[in-house]
């Protein structure tokens, strides 16, 4: 009787090779030099960087986007781009068009694979505020589309005014292939529906065991990003959903 060819539980999104379907989300497990090297060290499929800005930032009522500037960063995805164990993935933020295209350029020197637009953030709602107006929005993803050297995902925000057909045309029409949005159905289930199944999709909430990664993917999402989750267990709980997936399969 033959062995089973083993399982692959990895998945390619815009080309980039991802060796597992689940990694961090960005912020968690990811604000330190010691927290990027545990999470290079795990199983997950990515090393996704906490959210940075051109510059450092501190304001009172933007904690959440609170970081020490990109430049920090820089010679931390060297090495961990370097160790070629892991793609990383750099996420950022900015306050105009312009810091957005600096930074993905920055990070795509530096050796990340992949940008991760954030425009989820209170701090790029009270400054760009991209949904305000879709040509804002358009023409951030354009000018992404056009000058990143590496595939972009838009991080997408819980809620926001336009409609889903409306941000898949403007997101299409730029050339943004990728998106990272909420797991669940009003977030990407009803993203996919609406925006005529065009983008790959990388979900993050909710994700705890192998069973709900499965559940994400069977849904439509190419990956997984666990949050709450990772910072309760730890970077070994890649491995965990990792087995756990596989003993589904029988």
């Amino acid at each position: 009787m033959s062995e089973r060819p083993p399982v692959d539980l990895g998945t390619t999104i815009a080309g980039v090779r991802f060796p597992f379907v689940a990694m961090n989300a960005s912020g968690v497990w990811s604000t330190t030099a010691a927290e990027l090297r545990a999470l290079a060290r795990s199983d997950t499929g990515a090393i996704v960087l906490k959210t940075a800005t051109l510059h450092p930032l501190v304001h009172p009522s933007y904690r959440s986007l609170h970081n020490p500037g990109a430049a920090v960063y820089v010679p931390l995805v060297r090495e961990l781009a370097g160790a070629g164990a892991r793609p990383v993935v750099a996420s950022i933020a900015g306050a105009t068009v312009d810091e957005y295209a600096m930074l993905a350029r920055i990070f795509a020197d530096a050796g990340a694979a992949m940008i991760e637009a954030n425009v989820a953030d209170e701090w790029v709602a009270a400054t760009l505020a991209p949904f305000e107006d879709a040509r804002t929005l358009g023409a951030l993803a354009a000018r992404l589309a056009a000058d990143s050297p590496i595939p972009v995902a838009v991080k997408l925000p819980q809620r926001f005014a336009a409609s889903y057909r409306k941000l898949g045309r403007v997101l299409g029409e730029a050339g943004i292939p990728v998106v990272v949005i909420q797991n669940d159905f009003a977030g990407f289930e009803k993203f996919l529906l609406e925006s005529g199944g065009r983008f790959e999709t990388i979900v993050v909430g909710g994700i705890r065991s192998g069973y709900d990664v499965r559940r994400a993917l069977a849904k439509g999402a190419k990956a997984v990003q666990v949050g709450s989750a990772l910072a309760g267990e730890g970077p070994s709980i890649f491995a965990r959903l990792a087995r756990e997936m596989r003993l589904a399969r029988g």
